[in-house]
């Protein structure tokens, strides 16, 4: 139960984690701060025969972070530094060498605030190229990163599979049923599942209802497999108890939209956006099928780019998925081992070449 309902309001994890190889012409030490009285710890690794001008952090998507032993995003940190940027990152909180405990809820609104921390470190520590401060983010960091901005006016934003103001699961679960071979209105009959016990877990509805609701995709070998549906038919007290508990947690924030039939997770999202006045890159996977990443595209480009002040680059690559790697079926659960991980055809080269028409770099 508490697997099923987590997966009903998270995005998943999403890493672009690739062993490196050795770049000489990084400098790397070590970068910790304070957050909530816990060190955070992590890595700014700068070029080492140029003064960077700006610096860039890296915002991860959701779940846990292995960015300093794992070496995450490895091979986009080395490219970011061989372009002339600083970059900075850190492990989340019981990640690491990170102090604490990892939670795996951690309101945006938190992540965003823990981001401000580093912010002020970096500024107190006078790190080369922190008069011009940046983000790469992917995933949920489309939420956390214009929070940032409602506080520091940053100076430029790379997003990766970007998100909207609304839950995602319903179109992760439709997309990867089809892909998993459904026919359509099989795929159709199981979203409307889950739609109809995402409504009732939303509006305060009764554990009895809800779990009569997605009984279809408890019933389904596919949703089993792929998104860790069980039998649920039996009413028990401790599945009570979670439920409730998980739906005080989950309707904390935000609010439930009749229209769209979705729990909408930051109120008033466009007009946050619509305060980004900086060069904004907007990078997309069409074959993304964990995000709906076409309603993002169409948010972005009526607010950010409705801002006089801002310019809004969107790019979207094909036969790429949610972190915007080359693949075969796109599903979440797909195995790229075979594929070597690669990255999209001239996702770095749009990068830089951004970067440097918006002369962030030389």
């Amino acid at each position: 139960m508490r697997k099923l309902i987590a997966l009903t309001f998270i995005l998943i994890i999403t890493s672009l984690f690739v062993i490196p190889k050795t770049f000489s012409q990084t400098l790397s030490e070590p970068f910790e701060f304070q957050f909530e009285k816990k060190t955070l710890r992590g890595l700014i690794e700068k070029p080492q025969h140029q003064k960077s001008k700006a610096i860039i952090i890296i915002i991860p998507g959701y779940g846990k972070t292995d960015f300093v032993e794992g070496k995450w995003f490895s091979t986009l940190r080395n490219k970011l530094v061989a372009s002339g940027l600083t970059v900075c990152f850190w492990d989340k909180m019981g990640c690491g060498k990170s102090d604490g405990e990892f939670n795996a809820q951690q309101p945006v609104e938190n992540s965003a605030d823990e981001a401000m921390a580093a912010i002020r470190e970096i500024k107190k520590l006078k790190i080369a190229g922190s008069e011009k401060i940046g983000f790469w983010g992917i995933s949920r960091a489309g939420w956390i990163v214009p929070l940032i901005n409602e506080q520091f006016p940053i100076d430029f934003w790379v997003s990766v599979s970007g998100t909207d103001d609304k839950e995602n699961f319903g179109y992760l679960l439709k997309s990867n049923l089809i892909i998993a071979g459904k026919e359509e209105e099989e795929a159709n009959k199981l979203y409307n599942a889950w739609m109809q016990g995402h409504k009732i877990f939303s509006t305060q509805g009764q554990y009895e209802d809800y779990l009569s609701a997605i009984q279809p995709l408890t019933q389904d070998s596919t949703c089993q497999r792929l998104f860790g549906y069980t039998n649920a038919s039996k009413i028990t007290e401790a599945g009570r108890k979670e439920y409730l508990q998980n739906q005080q947690l989950y309707t904390s924030k935000g609010y439930y939209d009749a229209k769209s039939g979705l729990w909408v997770y930051l109120a008033h999202f466009d007009k946050i956006l619509s305060n980004i006045d900086c060069p904004v890159l907007a990078l997309f996977g069409a074959n993304d099928s964990q995000v709906d990443w076409r309603k993002t595209k169409k948010l972005y480009e009526t607010t950010i780019a409705t801002n006089p002040n801002s310019k809004l680059t969107i790019k979207v690559f094909d036969h790429c998925n949610h972190n915007l790697q080359k693949c075969i079926t796109c599903g979440w659960q797909e195995d790229l081992s075979a594929l070597n991980w690669q990255a999209c055809d001239h996702y770095y080269d749009t990068m830089a070449a951004w970067l440097k028409a918006n002369k962030i770099i030389e």
